[in-house]
């Protein structure tokens, strides 16, 4: 990201700097620990420097280890443990795990009963991804009889869990809460009664609630930016009947917004530069990127700074920014690059399949998981190159976690990890009740 240009993302007196954020995620980016949210700190995909294979065997996974039911929720860690979501529809059962990052091992499993509602093909019963934060774990579920936040130890105790109300959508649940200081925020976004809420992270007592309209449900997670210090976090959401707001993440109040999505909004919000990106669509390809620069003061009205129509812009997967670029992975398996001060066309490519799961960068390569579990990996920069293709051997629609040297994939009933090439010899174990662990 472009540190030298100006940034107000509040507007109302609230000022961050894009030095400060790019500080911010440069940090994290860098850190070994933890992946704490859905595509890592702050959303934004950054897998770090180490150097994965891009074609691999099912005898060069470090472990693998089996699920008690299947979902699509991403894997998440935090302290060594990696932290996902599944369901036994069959049986009307939902489960919280926790996994050995070392060996893939079992530590917990907490069993959510309750009802299980009907859903789009692609969804699942346990689609959202766990948040994970100092004070524990994170998770929330929901049927047309409520939205419920569950809230649980690292040693898998139960802390609280909240009721919000109904839920409406008709391709069912499967939204992800992001924590903001002691804060949980949670989206409604659903066809009924939407809001976000603020959840005490310690005690699940409502801190905040902002009503909003509805539209179509959507299923965008909460972009966090938090500069620290005196500055209050600002948390940004996407929905088809708001587009883009800004929200005092303390206190819940709305610092700016821009409608710009004819659509239902899935993929999730990124900061690129001074920008705010999101997408809309609709599974017929009618789909519309929107990048909005944010107001340079109190009263001044964002604008929008270019907008990228259905040959572009995903629905699903959420767009990934490195440097000056941005990734663009299609449903359907085609990949556009584009710079992101200007929307500008640098490529376009190929890679087949079809795709629910968001890019990463790792190294100088990003990568993603397409629905039928193949790892397809290309070059990251100026030119499109497929460098490798490997598969998983079961369906994917989960965005994988890096921590330092290992990078974890979900598949809808596996954990499995690989290793850095410089480590991927070393430390291959078998987890205790996995299948197909490595040999």
């Amino acid at each position: 990201m472009p540190a030298s240009l100006p940034l107000t993302l509040a507007g109302a007196g609230h000022r961050c700097s894009v030095a400060l954020i790019v500080v911010l995620l440069a940090a994290a980016a860098a850190a070994a620990e933890p992946w704490p949210r859905w595509r890592g700190p702050d959303g934004a995909g950054q897998g770090g420097e180490a150097r994965f294979p891009v074609e691999w065997t099912d005898s060069d996974w470090a472990w693998t280890a089996a699920l008690p039911g299947a979902g699509n929720a991403s894997p998440v860690v935090w302290d060594g443990r990696i932290y996902t979501a599944s369901a036994d529809e069959a049986a009307g059962r939902r489960f919280v795990t926790a996994h050995a990052l070392a060996d893939g091992k079992l530590l917990w499993s907490r069993d959510l009963p309750g009802p299980i509602d009907r859903h789009h093909v692609q969804n699942s019963s346990a689609s959202g991804s766990v948040a994970v934060d100092v004070r524990g774990v994170y998770w929330m579920w929901g049927t047309q009889d409520g939205v419920r936040v569950e809230a649980f130890s690292h040693e898998g105790q139960p802390r609280w869990h909240a009721d919000l109300g109904r839920y409406e959508g008709e391709h069912g649940f499967g939204a992800t809460p992001a924590v903001c200081r002691d804060l949980l925020i949670v989206p409604d976004d659903q066809d009924g009664t939407s809001a976000i809420v603020a959840l005490d992270a310690a005690t699940g007592r409502e801190r905040w609630r902002l009503p909003r309209e509805s539209a179509k449900a959507g299923y965008s997670t909460p972009l966090v930016l938090d500069a620290g210090g005196a500055e209050p976090p600002l948390v940004m959401v996407t929905s088809m009947a708001h587009g883009v707001t800004a929200i005092d993440g303390l206190s819940g109040r709305v610092l700016w917004e821009r409608e710009c999505f004819p659509k239902r909004t899935v993929s999730s919000p990124i900061l690129a530069g001074p920008l705010v990106i999101g997408t809309s669509g609709d599974g017929g390809g009618d789909n519309l990127l929107a990048a909005v620069r944010p107001p340079a003061g109190a009263g001044a009205e964002p604008e929008i700074a270019y907008t990228l129509d259905r040959s572009i812009a995903p629905y699903v997967p959420t767009p990934l920014c490195v440097g000056e670029l941005i990734y663009l992975w299609g449903d359907r398996g085609v990949v556009t690059c584009v710079r992101a001060a200007t929307g500008e066309t640098v490529w376009r490519g190929r890679v087949g399949g079809t795709y629910s799961a968001s890019p990463i960068a790792v190294g100088d390569t990003v990568r993603n998981v397409s629905a039928d579990g193949e790892v397809v990996t290309i070059q990251a920069g100026d030119s499109f190159e497929v460098l490798g293709r490997a598969p998983l051997g079961e369906t994917c629609r989960a965005t994988p976690a890096v921590i330092g040297q290992r990078m974890v994939f979900r598949t809808a009933g596996r954990l499995l990890a690989l290793d850095a090439e410089r480590g991927q010899a070393a430390d291959r174990v078998q987890a205790s009740g996995s299948s197909g662990a490595a040999r």
